[in-house]
């Protein structure tokens, strides 16, 4: 197993990290660039600077297994991006804590009830 699938496993697990080297590096500039070089003006200028419960959004996400290791996916119905795959997710809504936006979200999207067990942050 490599190091992301098991930092996964563990962190599934309600475990902590083996290691802390950073696994996601890509600043607004670099997604900028990014978008730049593929001929898409950005939208938020490099130093934008958040502020929260202002100009953040935040959003859940469950990833919701069974005994069998095998884990949840939604097909997506809308006309722009029909028949992509997700995990159920979506937006907190104000005054939500995160557990109660990710059981809701889950509820809305699955039908299923569930009780999270971990956090991934």
């Amino acid at each position: 197993m490599d190091s992301i699938e098991s930092n996964l496993s563990l962190l599934l697990d309600g475990s902590a990290l083996q290691d802390s080297e950073e696994l996601c590096d890509f600043s607004l500039a670099d997604q900028n660039e990014a978008i730049a070089a593929k001929g898409v003006t950005p939208s938020t200028p490099s130093d934008f600077v958040p502020i929260t419960k202002s100009t953040v959004t935040y959003i859940v996400m469950a990833v919701l297994y069974n005994e069998d290791g095998e884990i949840l996916m939604m097909q997506e119905a809308k006309s722009s991006c029909a028949g992509q795959w997700y995990l159920p997710a979506g937006r907190m809504e104000p005054g939500e804590d995160i557990e109660e936006a990710v059981k809701r979200e889950v509820l809305e999207e699955t039908g299923l009830t569930m009780e999270p067990t971990s956090l991934i942050m």
